[in-house]
């Protein structure tokens, strides 16, 4: 079993320590999506502003990803 410990994510303006028993590789690339989602920072957006929109990317692309498997899934059932 994993142990649990502190690690540092910034997302938006904010910085967080969260506790997670997530790998590093992992981690660094949850990381690297939540960076993609925020983007770049908007002059004049606050934090709440990006946590938002970081939150709608990544549901859009979970979204995305989810129509992309259900047609591929289709497509394999009906071979």
């Amino acid at each position: 079993m994993r142990t649990s410990r502190d690690v540092f994510i910034t997302i938006g303006r904010g910085s967080y320590t969260i506790q997670t028993a997530i790998e590093n590789e992992d981690l660094d690339r949850i990381k690297s999506l939540i960076d993609d989602a925020c983007g770049e920072i908007t002059e004049g957006a606050n934090q709440e502003d990006m946590l938002m929109l970081a939150c709608l990317k990544l549901a859009y692309s979970l979204d995305a990803v989810n129509e992309k498997l259900k047609n591929i899934l289709s497509k394999l059932e009906n071979e």
